[in-house]
């Protein structure tokens, strides 16, 4: 007899979507390949939302992650790869499934190998291999330069055929119908600052530079991270400057910001130059409930004047270093992939006490809101 393959698809923490079968013809769906009677079918359908992007932005809020091309491989029990199609803006074919069709109506797949075990699907991550063993593709390295929109961070997702049919005989496509679930979920999180407020003695700063330390350099298409790839620049008051070996022009807006005009303070607060918006960092981080270390987020600070009978005067560059992001008050032990930790307006706030001539010293703890893999907030909070 031959067998049917439902595949559910939900974008990061979103309603996983029902299995509802479509009378798409089967002829513009065959797959590449020649299969005997023991074959399976697949309904696939996507949800799709509008992008955002990174550095200074809108909060990025509950807003999902889109997922705008990709990859859909189907495997057997060994992990070899016996299928696959490409997911694009490009017309329904034999090799191609139309982004726009998957996100509408949805798609069915027929004549898979009857020995198809797993579904995996990669999001918004091209160049991959589309034949071997599954863990060539899940091995593969990103770089933390390639996650800097959130339009195209990777995005990866698997899930298995189960035993036993859900569905016999479906009008139209003889085989029975199997179900799959899966969630496909972005591989980084999400670091936001809002704002940057003085008080104390501080009367007036200029922000120049805005760096993340402590993060994934790289990690793998299925979102596993590894501590070689961790870079750590600690007290190395060099590396914090413009385009250095550690933040080269690459890392420019996706790991940190630089200003050659430095931002002034206005009333004692500094903002991204851009309206209503945050400066924000993709980071590689494990999936809950692991999670992986917290980064710090390093702030150099210039022009730093104090009132006046205050006796409080300061002598070159200084910095401000967030160590920690707290949650209803508790502090953060890991960040997770698909969560973004927003650090609010007002939330930010430090004093003289808090600025020293090398990073890393002097440490701020902050609060935010933390939101869910569909880009949706918790709360959380600065600290220095």
């Amino acid at each position: 007899m031959k067998t049917k393959t439902t595949f559910k698809y939900a974008v990061l923490m979103a309603v996983v979507l029902p299995a509802v079968f479509t009378g798409c013809s089967s002829d513009e769906n065959v797959s590449k390949s020649d299969y005997n009677a023991g074959s399976k079918s697949l309904f696939l359908k996507i949800s799709n939302d509008a992008p955002a992007t990174y550095a200074e932005v809108a909060v990025q809020g509950a807003a999902p992650v889109t997922f705008s091309s990709g990859t859909l491989y189907f495997t057997d029990a060994a992990g070899d790869i016996l299928d696959y199609y490409t997911i694009s803006s490009a017309a329904t074919s034999g090799t191609n499934i139309d982004i726009a069709v998957l996100t509408g109506s949805g798609e069915t797949i027929q004549n898979l190998p009857g020995e198809t075990k797993d579904v995996y699907v990669v999001g918004n991550t091209t160049g991959l291999p589309i034949s071997g063993n599954i863990s060539i593709v899940k091995s593969k390295l990103l770089q933390v330069y390639s996650q800097a929109t959130i339009t195209n961070v990777n995005l990866y997702g698997m899930g298995t055929i189960p035993a036993t049919p859900t569905t016999s005989a479906i009008p139209g496509v003889s085989n029975d119908l199997y179900s799959v679930s899966l969630t496909l979920a972005p591989t980084v999180a999400r670091l936001e600052l809002t704002d940057i407020t003085a008080t104390g003695v501080i009367t007036g700063f200029d922000v120049a530079g805005i760096f993340v330390d402590s993060y994934y350099s790289q990690a793998a298409i299925d979102g596993t991270v590894d501590a070689a790839y961790m870079k750590i620049n600690g007290t190395n008051v060099p590396a914090f400057g413009n385009e250095t070996a550690e933040y080269d022009v690459a890392l420019k807006g996706p790991i940190y910001d630089w200003y050659a005009t430095p931002l002034t303070a206005v009333s004692n607060v500094v903002v991204p130059t851009t309206a209503s918006s945050v400066w924000g960092y993709n980071v590689f981080a494990a999936a809950s409930p692991t999670g992986s270390t917290v980064p710090r987020i390093i702030i150099l600070l210039r022009n730093i004047t104090a009132t006046s009978g205050s006796g409080v005067t300061f002598s070159g560059d200084q910095f401000l270093t967030i160590r920690a992001l707290k949650s209803a008050g508790v502090a953060l032990e890991v960040i997770k992939s698909g969560e973004v930790y927003n650090i609010p307006a007002g939330a930010f706030t430090f004093d003289e006490t808090n600025l020293t001539s090398v990073p890393n010293m002097s440490l701020i703890d902050v609060t935010v809101d933390v939101t869910m893999a569909s880009w949706a907030p918790v709360s959380v909070t600065p600290e220095l």
